[in-house]
């Protein structure tokens, strides 16, 4: 095809579109946001510069989006494309670009992005976060609670001790006084030998009474200091309450027995508990000691830990939760 010829056909197309656009009364801006084409592009194919598009598939599928929203003859201006461009073996079924990936919106990154948050977070809870060093050290600490009212039983029959041996002192020497009152005057034809034997006897019974008084006296502090003793009924009750780990707010937690059976391990909501009846130690995990408390029938004796706080192998005992609540 000769050089004018080719400028011919070439004209045609891009005058063709144009005067189509303009008798339409649209502009370049209009048409690139309607059919999704750069207006560069656009511009590109009205003055006929086919070099200015990427290449003649994406040339041949503007061609058609463009003319078939201007009501032209779409395969009519493709034909004269190719014949300009000296394409013959063009597939005539180009790219559309009204069906190219759009970007991905921002909210869209965003949802993305949380989702992904999320499953690192559920990860990281199975597989039981990582291990903190100053909790652990915080943990494995004995419980001292249970050793206070040990402490305070031994400490309180001193002050009845003191007071019963005085009292035990007075008893002994009426008693004594009352025996001597009571023994009988002896008669005129007596013997002085019985009246020193009487007097021998009633030292003796003095002195007889005044061991018993003293060994009463004793009694009285041991009496005194056994009823301090818990009575029978105190472990029938340790027994019998009810001692559970209740959350205050929602978190995680983890209960293990104390041959490492796992009792306990999921999320826990509010109002929501767990009974400790095993008197052997347990051992807790959690990701915020401040959330859970103690409570023995359904009283609260105080929080498992600060708010935030994480454990992961705190010993916990039955025993020592019933003593925070006498």
């Amino acid at each position: 095809m000769a050089d004018g010829e080719t400028g011919t056909a070439n004209k045609k197309i891009g005058g063709t579109l144009r005067d189509a656009r303009e008798a339409a009364g649209a502009s370049l801006d209009d048409i690139s946001a309607l059919l999704k084409i750069r207006s560069d592009h656009l511009q590109a194919l009205e003055e006929d510069d086919f070099e200015r598009l990427p290449g003649s598939v994406y040339a041949i599928g503007f061609i058609r989006t463009y003319a078939t929203h201007l009501g032209l003859n779409a395969g009519e201006l493709i034909e004269r494309y190719k014949e300009a461009v000296s394409v013959p073996h063009l597939e005539n079924q180009g790219p559309n670009p009204q069906t190219d990936v759009e970007p991905i919106s921002g909210a869209l990154k965003i949802a993305i992005g949380v989702m992904a948050l999320f499953v690192v977070y559920i990860l990281w809870l199975i597989a039981g976060g990582a291990s903190d060093d100053d909790t652990n050290r915080i943990a494995a600490a004995p419980p001292v609670v249970a050793e206070a009212p040990t402490q305070n039983v031994e400490a309180a029959p001193t002050a009845p001790a003191e007071v019963a041996a005085p009292q035990s002192e007075t008893g002994t020497e009426a008693e004594a006084e009352a025996e001597v009152e009571e023994t009988p005057a002896p008669q005129a034809d007596a013997a002085s030998s019985d009246a020193s034997g009487n007097l021998q006897t009633g030292s003796q019974n003095g002195a007889q009474n005044e061991n018993r008084g003293q060994n009463g006296g004793e009694a009285e502090v041991e009496a005194d200091v056994s009823p301090v003793e818990p009575p029978a009924s105190a472990g029938l009750e340790a027994a019998t309450a009810k001692v559970e780990i209740r959350a205050m707010r929602r978190t995680w937690m983890r209960i293990e027995s104390a041959d490492g059976r796992v009792l306990f391990s999921s999320i826990i909501r509010e109002g929501e508990g767990f009974d400790l009846q095993d008197p052997d130690a347990y051992t807790l995990a959690t990701r915020d000691a401040g959330s859970l408390e103690f409570f023995v029938n359904d009283v609260s004796v105080g929080t498992v830990g600060r708010r935030g706080q994480i454990l992961t192998a705190r010993k916990i005992e039955r025993a020592a939760i019933l003593a925070k609540s006498r």
